[in-house]
């Protein structure tokens, strides 16, 4: 388990690599020219994630959106391979495929 210290501003446990408090957005350290340099040397981007708070830890963690439909298999999608499949989907009865996530192929 990485390495949890308390925030200063309201007491709560945060990761030590943390540049804010998830819980209360205070800052920690200054992060941004280093998280920023570092991404744009690598090349990287956070498109297609969500970054979502995980209240027991007050950690960050981020999700993938792999069909890009806008659910996350972490949380809510049950086919995150395929962007016709999701929560917000309209299922058509008896075709075999649970469309709408809801474990039922019949609604």
């Amino acid at each position: 388990m990485p390495p949890l210290i308390a925030c200063g501003a309201c007491g709560q446990h945060v990761l030590a690599s943390a540049c804010a408090c998830a819980h209360c957005g205070a800052k920690l350290k200054d992060c941004t020219l280093r998280a920023t340099a570092a991404a744009a040397l690598m090349g990287l981007s956070l498109g297609g994630c969500v970054l979502q708070v995980e209240p027991e830890y007050g950690v960050v963690v981020s999700y993938d959106d792999e069909d890009g439909d806008g659910y996350y298999a972490q949380t809510d999608d049950c086919d995150d391979n395929d962007a016709t499949i999701n929560p917000g989907a309209i299922d058509t009865v008896d075709d075999g495929i649970d469309s709408n996530c809801d474990g039922d192929d019949n609604t």
